[in-house]
This record gives C-alpha cells, sequence and structure tokens, in this order.
C-alpha cells in the first residue's frame, strides 16, 4: 500500500499525459481519414491512388518504425535545416498516432460513405447542390452517424497504444510504470495492478459515453 501512495502521483502524470497525448492525436486522426476517405472514394485517379497509397503503408507497416522515422529520420532532416526543436517526444508521437489512425480512421469512414444510399447523393443534387454541398451537408453527417461506434473503440484502442511514446521517452503511463517497476523489482505487481486500473478508469466512461451516443442517434433516426 505504501508503494501504491508513492507511486499514484507520478502515475497520474502519467495518465494525464496519456489523455493529452490521445486528446491531440484522435481529432488530426478524425480530419485527416475523413480527407482521405473523401479522396479515396473520388472518381479522380490522382486523388484516389495517393490516398489509398498512404493508407496501405500505414496500415501495412509498424507503428513503432514510423514513430522512429519520424523521430530520427525526420528530425535528422530538420537538424540540418536548424528545426531540430520542431522534432521531439511530444510532437513526433502525436504525429505518428495522428498519421497511423489516420489511415484506419479513413477506412472506418469510407465505410460511412459507402453505406449512406445512393439515392442520398442523387437527391442533393436534384436539389441544385454541387457534389461538395452534397457531400458536407448530406452524406458526410450520415457517415458520422454510422461511424461513431468504431470511432469510439479506436480512441479506446488509442489510449493503449500511446505507450509507443515510452520508446522516445516520451512520457506517459505505461512509460512511468517501467520506472517504477526498475526501482521496485523485487516487487512490481502493485504497480502492474496500479497501471490498468487507471487504463480501465480512462477507458470505460469514453465506452460509456459511445454507447450512450450511439443509442441517441439511434433514437433520432427512428
Amino acid at each position: 500500500m505504501e508503494l501504491i501512495q508513492a507511486a499514484l502521483p507520478a502515475f497520474l502524470r502519467g495518465a494525464l499525459n496519456t489523455l493529452i497525448y490521445c486528446g491531440i492525436s484522435f481529432p488530426l486522426a478524425v480530419l485527416l481519414g475523413i480527407v482521405l476517405a473523401a479522396m479515396s472514394t473520388s472518381p479522380f485517379l490522382f486523388l484516389r491512388w495517393p490516398a489509398l497509397g498512404f493508407i496501405e503503408l500505414m496500415r501495412n507497416t509498424p507503428m513503432i518504425t514510423q514513430l522512429l522515422l519520424l523521430y530520427y529520420g525526420v528530425g535528422a532532416v530538420l537538424a540540418q535545416m536548424n528545426l531540430a526543436t520542431w522534432v521531439n517526444a511530444w510532437t513526433a508521437g502525436v504525429t505518428a498516432l495522428a498519421l497511423n489512425y489516420g489511415a484506419y480512421e479513413a477506412e472506418v469512414f469510407r465505410a460511412g460513405l459507402q453505406a449512406v444510399d445512393v439515392g442520398q447523393r442523387e437527391a442533393a443534387l436534384s436539389l441544385g447542390m454541387s457534389q461538395q454541398q452534397g457531400f458536407v451537408r448530406i452524406i458526410l453527417p450520415q457517415a458520422i452517424q454510422i461511424v461513431i461506434p468504431p470511432l469510439v473503440n479506436d480512441f479506446i484502442y488509442m489510449l493503449k497504444d500511446s505507450a509507443i511514446v515510452s520508446v522516445i521517452a516520451g512520457v506517459d503511463l505505461t512509460s512511468v510504470m517501467r520506472v517504477w517497476v526498475i526501482r521496485n523489482s523485487s516487487n512490481p505487481f502493485p504497480l502492474y495492478a496500479l497501471a490498468l486500473i487507471l487504463y480501465l478508469l480512462m477507458s470505460l466512461p469514453i465506452a460509456w459515453w459511445g454507447r450512450r451516443l450511439e443509442q441517441r442517434l439511434k433514437a433520432k433516426i427512428s
């Protein structure tokens, strides 16, 4: 019990940093996913092919490789331009999470867009809307209602995947736990349990909110 009391303040700071990483990265990933989904479903090849290439690249390579490439590779290039201060554990971690999850959110939104009835698009055009106006005003709002559950799931996944920033000295809940485990290697179990409880306390309210939001959207549709 004394060990948990001593470690708790540091663990709470780590949990807060985890939330900050995800709170910044996930909205960026959603915005990127919307753009990529629109591009990947475009009839224009010069939009569709780059989007599909990016999506497949990010989904089929390890996130840790992407993170290290951003931190060390891009960091080295920026250092030659006297811009090394732009690459640190925060910026590299947020960028890697946003780019990686942006590719997954693109597939989520693509499925949502394709689930919207084609008649909706045709109705928007018949009302005099352009394709862009129909997409923004008619198609996208309906697709968002469809993709809420997988978006909530992905945010919870990101909470756990954000632990990857510890490999570049990012300070999150997992990295704090590792430091305390090294200091108290003879009795690590309470530290593992504390980290597990904190991850649950962060994830469960988000899952509950996602279910409530999904129920409200279903009620509106019905």
